[in-house]
């Protein structure tokens, strides 16, 4: 994120933080209750217009929030406060949730796990949700909304018996269960991890471990703001969710509740792990120098004596003895199998 494209300006203004921009802002709409259903995509803003006043539920999907004249244009539509509008444009937020008492404005994390790089890749979801209507903001097209949408289109389960509340949360709920996959992919990752660290072949297992960590912290980030703003949304204080909404809110909490559980555990699976594999680490090393050491011992002694009779002193009788070099050949024998002898008895070889 390049903060310095705001630097001094003014509070609101609409300036894109992030680096995916499309040619072209697309529109789509989703307009229903239970008995009807209705979806076409949208070529003009103004063409949101019966959005807005009518008695049905509208979602009405953006992709892309890069052009600041049509996110302009959208808050004057709706009246979209100008900094709720400044936040849209910055894909980097924290998740968070505002009451702005005609609507509700709220940001969550939308994640998928990519298997080939081993590394989560996020995408910024921003929800408007008024008394009506649901406005959804993505940086890119693709989301994960397909079986909401498959839902309103086969008038399955609640979504259109009910209003733009459910409708929100139901696609808050779908974005927090896709955290389970991530979840699940992680703890794969773990068990192999595991495998690898009691067979001792992977010599990259310090930065496996260490990028898991730095995984399970943006799945953090993205979780524990979902759990806090939904925990307050739950108090019943916006007249836009209804009480059998708050019902269902609850079950969201519930597994951001189990999300983060999960997190907490698979930490300090990695630091068991990290801890079992720099101990496995020393212990080869200390067998390493174990080795070292009894070879040092055994050869200290043979240095010694060979040291003594390679000296080039005149007078050393053993020199002229015909039977030196036997002898000296003997006692190193004799001093090598003693020592050997002496460190079997102790077990230390």
């Amino acid at each position: 994120m390049n903060r310095r494209k705001k630097h001094g300006l003014p509070s609101g203004s609409l300036i894109h933080m992030g680096d995916h921009k499309l040619h072209q802002v697309e529109f789509s709409v989703m307009d229903f209750n239970e008995e009807t259903y209705s979806e076409f995509e949208v070529k003009s803003i103004d063409d949101l217009a019966p959005c807005k006043s009518t008695e049905t539920v509208s979602w009405i999907n953006i992709d892309g929030v890069h052009d600041a004249l049509v996110i302009q244009k959208i808050g004057e539509h709706f009246q979209l406060h100008p900094l709720l509008l400044e936040d849209l444009m910055n894909p980097n937020h924290r998740p968070k949730i505002e009451d702005f008492d005609d609507y509700i404005h709220f940001t969550l994390r939308m994640l998928s796990y990519d298997r080939e790089k081993k590394q989560i890749e996020q995408e910024q979801v921003s929800f408007v949700l008024g008394e009506h209507w649901v406005i959804s903001f993505q940086e890119t097209p693709g989301d994960v909304f397909g079986p909401i949408r498959d839902r309103i289109r086969n008038n399955k389960g609640r979504i259109r018996k009910l209003k733009a509340d459910y409708l929100a949360y139901a696609l808050a709920d779908i974005i927090v269960d896709h955290y389970f996959l991530i979840i699940d992919e992680i703890d794969e990752e773990i068990e192999k991890l595991e495998d690898e660290v009691l067979n001792g072949k992977n010599e990259e297992i310090l930065r496996s471990i260490q990028h898991l960590k730095n995984e399970l912290l943006l799945l953090r980030k993205s979780t524990l703001p979902v759990r806090d703003a939904v925990g307050n949304l739950m108090k019943g204080t916006s007249r836009l969710i209804a009480p059998q909404t708050t019902v269902f809110l609850k079950d969201v909490y519930d597994h951001t509740l189990h999300i983060s559980d999960s997190i907490e555990i698979y930490r300090e699976t990695l630091n068991s792990l990290m801890e079992v594999h720099l101990s496995a680490l020393s212990n080869r090393l200390n067998q390493v120098m174990k080795v070292l050491t009894i070879i040092s011992t055994i050869f200290i002694p043979l240095t010694f004596i060979v040291g003594v009779y390679g000296m080039n002193f005149r007078f050393m009788p053993e020199l002229s003895w015909e039977y030196g070099y036997a002898m000296v050949w003997g006692i190193m024998i004799l001093v090598t199998l003693f020592l050997v002898y002496i460190l079997r008895r102790n077990r230390w070889m």
